[in-house]
């Protein structure tokens, strides 16, 4: 690999927030390795590539990194199979154990790691990074992506090592394809209608994809260690979304199905992350910008 800024490992680079972040490293100077399987297939032909699997780390090509960057995790596609349980916890825990050590005795001194901020423990207030994480729902993933954090802070414990925790919002965007976010954007676009489930009643904070990769590189520039939470600060509910999208396209919102609706998430305190100078994106902008660069 050529060039002259310095190596950071990156995991999961092909992932939603992955593409998003790695050219703003760029950008910024970083010389990018890949860890995974197998390369991005839109990989930046300057990047490196080294194998990785985080279900079986045997070892891992850190040399050199002067950073870890990790994104990746096993994410369900039944998030209540409890057969999905250990998959979770041998990739998305003990895996980033596994990975986190190789990068210690590789003498990485700087580790970002992805979880998610949906494994607060159930409340209505903003929580902030010290409150309790205990998910109310998911607990499979979820569980695992607690026992992740655990784990990593565990292993970086009396080492020089910066470690930062990125607790992630409900993250949308450009290239977004799964979830009730992008299937309410796509059929709004498509002129509707936009279906509801009940009343709407389910919110969460949505962050842009772009503000996350904006905070990652502030944190990346900074020599704050812990947890951070990467969100709007505000929650938006399902019959909220579909209101602002109808409006934006004309398209008419139909309410389907009643009974009792899971209240979903509170929206974050971003406190910590804002005092570094993050400023996140008004959803109504976030939507234009998805509209813009294709949905």
């Amino acid at each position: 690999m050529s060039g002259v800024g310095p190596l950071l490992a990156l995991t999961g680079g092909s992932g939603f927030v992955g593409r998003a972040f790695r050219p703003a490293a760029r950008r910024a100077g970083w010389r990018i390795r890949h860890l995974g399987r197998r390369p991005p297939p839109d990989a930046d032909p300057a990047d490196d590539w080294a194998f990785l699997d985080l279900a079986a780390v045997e070892d891992a090509d850190l040399s050199g990194c002067a950073a870890l960057v990790h994104l990746a995790a096993h994410i369900p596609t039944d998030h209540g199979d409890p057969a999905e349980a250990e998959r979770c916890w041998r990739i998305n825990a003990l895996g980033t154990l596994r990975l986190v050590d190789a990068a210690i005795r590789a003498d990485v001194r700087r580790i970002m790691q992805a979880s998610s901020a949906n494994a607060y423990a159930p409340t209505g207030q903003p929580p902030d990074e010290q409150a309790p994480l205990f998910p109310g729902s998911r607990g499979y993933y979820l569980g695992s992506k607690v026992c992740q954090e655990i784990y990593a802070a565990e292993r970086c414990r009396g080492e020089d090592v910066l470690l930062q925790t990125l607790r992630l919002a409900s993250v949308y965007g450009p290239g977004q394809r799964s979830g009730a976010l992008a299937a309410m954007a796509q059929a709004a676009a498509s002129g509707g209608p936009i279906r509801v489930r009940g009343g709407g009643g389910f919110g969460a904070d949505l962050i842009h994809v772009d503000d996350v990769a904006r905070a990652m590189m502030l944190l990346l520039g900074s020599e704050n260690a812990g947890a951070f939470n990467v969100g709007s600060g505000v929650r938006t509910t399902i019959a909220e979304l579909a209101t602002l999208l109808a409006e934006r396209t004309g398209a008419a919102v139909v309410h389907e199905g009643e009974g009792e609706e899971d209240w979903g998430f509170p929206a974050l305190n971003i406190d910590r992350l804002q005092a570094l100078g993050y400023r996140p994106t008004r959803l109504a902008d976030g939507l234009k910008l998805w509209e813009r660069r294709g949905g």
